[in-house]
């Protein structure tokens, strides 16, 4: 939260301004529907990697909006940390926060800053804002200052002239404190012959070309003995029928909804479905605590499938774009691409469908953690104990 007090740094450390502006959303089930909207920065999946990265940062920590004004990030802070998501693609333009940046003078790190394209075939294209922003960002320091979600990523920042970031994952990777992760999630897996109970992480009504793929997930998920849950990040609309909220969704918007997701039932029992299977979650441990609940979670949305296996049970991806297969690839989730998916999804498919190496992905994770702990020490962030106990146990 923003503040005109001025704090000092705590012996020297570097006091750290995460432009975030909700540390926490409080006592969330009184909460209106656009207080919760803006908190969540307009999708649910924010929550996992700003919860990761203040969880993983030792330093004294203050939130503040992104419109907090250059003077204030000075009295409070010594490095401004951005937990990032995919902003590097045309959808965005961030010149106003470009100056901000370059007014307050202080040294910026960008963290699992991620590029979105149709695909890896595919080159980015920015606003002049946005390109502004990632250059102001590197610019800000002499260390390498950008963690990005991959390979991908740091190749586009390349080609734009914006060398030396460094090809990460998401910090989310990170969330489950504990080294041997893979090997929980494995043992979990393997006591099930086929999952039974799915939660799915739902998709957006837009997405024509998932729809076909989101009414079977949801018939699967539909199991009159062990019932799933359809859990919804964005956008606006569909969050809204997890809330209850379909007075202020249009009558285009509700019919877009209720195609998507179950168009055999009449309108009044489409109400009714949601009331009893679609969730939204406002913090990240419920969130966890209730994929720990089923078997499987399944769908197009990245954070809601990674969040199953930080709660140490089986998840897969299905991609739609570069953002969600580089995530993928260098956090190992398991993934197929949704566009492969041409037959019908059966609990045996998905059984087979999911390619999970506990070995490989406790390796992996504990290389990843070395390169996220050298990367917040040359930045002059803490690391937080438990991510250098995960990197010493290659």
């Amino acid at each position: 939260m923003e503040s005109e007090t001025a704090v000092p740094a705590t012996n020297s450390i570097p006091r750290v301004a995460v432009l975030w502006k909700y540390p926490s959303l409080g006592l969330y089930s009184n909460a209106d529907f656009d207080f919760l909207y803006n908190g969540i920065g307009h999708n649910n999946g924010n929550l996992a990697f700003v919860y990761a990265i203040a969880n993983q940062i030792e330093n004294p920590v203050k939130f503040f909006s992104w419109s907090t004004s250059p003077e204030i990030l000075q009295d409070n802070a010594d490095i401004i940390v951005i937990p990032c998501a995919n902003q590097l693609g045309k959808h965005t333009n961030y010149g106003d926060m470009a100056t901000s940046l370059e007014k307050s003078g202080l040294p910026v790190v960008a963290i699992g800053l991620g590029a979105q394209a149709s695909g890896y075939d595919h080159d980015i294209e920015l606003q002049e804002g946005t390109l502004r922003w990632a250059k102001t960002i590197a610019g800000s320091s002499q260390q390498a200052n950008i963690y990005t979600r991959g390979a991908y990523t740091t190749s586009q920042l390349d080609k734009l002239g914006i060398e030396g970031s460094v090809s990460g994952g998401c910090p989310s990777y990170f969330i489950n404190r504990e080294p041997g992760l893979g090997g929980r999630i494995h043992a979990n897996w393997s006591e099930i012959n086929l999952p039974r109970s799915i939660s799915v992480a739902a998709g957006h009504q837009a997405w024509m070309n998932t729809r076909d793929i989101e009414h079977q997930l949801i018939g699967l998920m539909m199991d009159p003995l062990a019932p799933g849950q359809y859990v919804v990040q964005s956008m606006g609309e569909m969050i809204k029928i997890s809330r209850g909220v379909f007075d202020s969704i249009s009558e285009n918007g509700l019919k877009g909804l209720h195609n998507h997701t179950v168009p055999h039932y009449s309108f009044d029992e489409f109400k009714v479905w949601c009331r009893n299977y679609v969730r939204s979650f406002y913090d990240v441990p419920a969130w966890m605590d209730s994929l720990r609940r089923y078997d499987l979670t399944v769908g197009t949305r990245y954070h809601g499938v990674a969040l199953g296996l930080q709660a140490e049970r089986m998840g897969l991806t299905l991609t739609i774009d570069s953002r969600t297969k580089e995530l993928c690839e260098n956090t190992g989730v398991p993934h197929v691409e949704a566009a492969s998916l041409t037959g019908p999804i059966t609990r045996f498919r998905l059984k087979k469908l999911v390619q999970f190496d506990p070995v490989a992905y406790d390796r992996h994770r504990a290389q990843a953690a070395a390169k996220y702990v050298r990367f917040l020490k040359d930045n002059r962030l803490q690391p937080a104990p438990f991510l250098t106990k995960i990197a010493a146990s290659q």
